[in-house]
C-alpha cells in the first residue's frame, strides 16, 4: 500500500509540473491581451481629449474635420473596448496616460497655425503606435474576441493615419508657397 501511494504522489506531481508551463504559458496570453486592452484604453482615450482639444482651439476646417472623426471612431471603439474588458473580468482605466496628459498639456499652450502644425504631427505619430499596437494584436491575441476587436478596429485607424498625413502634408506646402503661419512647434518632428 505505501508503495501505491509514493506511486500515486509520483505521478501526480510529474503531471502537475507538465500541466505548470501550459498553465504559465496560458496565463502569460492573458496577460498579453489584458495589457493590449490596457493600453489601447489609454491610448483612445487620449485622443478623444487631443480631438476634443483641436475641436476647441483649431481655426482649421481640415483640422477640425480631422477631430471630429477622431472624437467619434475613437468614442466608439473606447466604448467597445470597454464592454470587452468588463465581458472578459478585466478592469481598464479609459482615461490617458501621463505621457498624454503631458502633450495635452503642451498642445494646450499653442494656437494658431502652430497648434495645428503639432496636433497633425501627433495625430500621425500616435497613429503609427496604434497601427502596430492593433496589429500585433490582430494576430497575436490569445482570446478571439480580443483579436477581433484589434482587427476592426484597426482599418479605422489606418484611415486615421491618412488623414493625418494629408493635414501635415497640406501645412508643410503651405508652408513651402509662404503662407503666413507660425515658426514651427517644439511637438513637430521631422520625419
Amino acid at each position: 500500500m505505501p508503495k501505491r501511494k509514493l506511486f500515486l504522489s509520483v505521478l501526480a506531481s510529474t503531471v502537475l509540473a507538465l500541466a505548470c508551463p501550459w498553465a504559465a504559458s496560458a496565463s502569460e496570453g492573458s496577460a498579453t491581451d489584458q495589457a493590449f486592452l490596457t493600453r489601447a484604453a489609454a491610448d483612445g482615450s487620449a485622443e478623444v481629449a487631443l480631438g476634443q482639444l483641436a475641436l476647441q482651439k483649431s481655426a482649421s476646417p481640415q483640422t477640425k474635420q480631422l477631430a471630429q472623426h477622431i472624437v467619434d471612431d475613437h468614442t466608439k471603439a473606447n466604448e467597445q473596448l470597454v464592454a470587452l474588458a468588463r465581458q472578459k473580468q478585466i478592469t481598464v482605466a479609459p482615461e490617458p496616460d501621463a505621457a498624454a496628459k503631458q502633450k495635452l498639456d503642451k498642445l494646450q499652450k499653442l494656437d494658431g497655425d502652430a497648434f495645428d502644425r503639432a496636433y497633425a504631427q501627433a495625430m500621425v505619430k500616435d497613429h503609427q503606435q496604434a497601427i502596430q499596437l492593433f496589429t500585433k494584436a490582430s494576430t497575436g491575441a490569445t482570446d478571439k474576441d480580443v483579436k477581433q476587436f484589434a482587427a476592426q478596429t484597426l482599418p479605422v485607424l489606418q484611415d486615421h493615419l491618412q488623414m493625418a498625413r494629408q493635414l501635415r502634408q497640406a501645412d508643410r506646402d503651405d508652408q513651402m508657397q509662404g503662407t503666413p503661419g507660425s515658426p514651427r512647434s517644439p511637438m513637430q518632428e521631422t520625419p
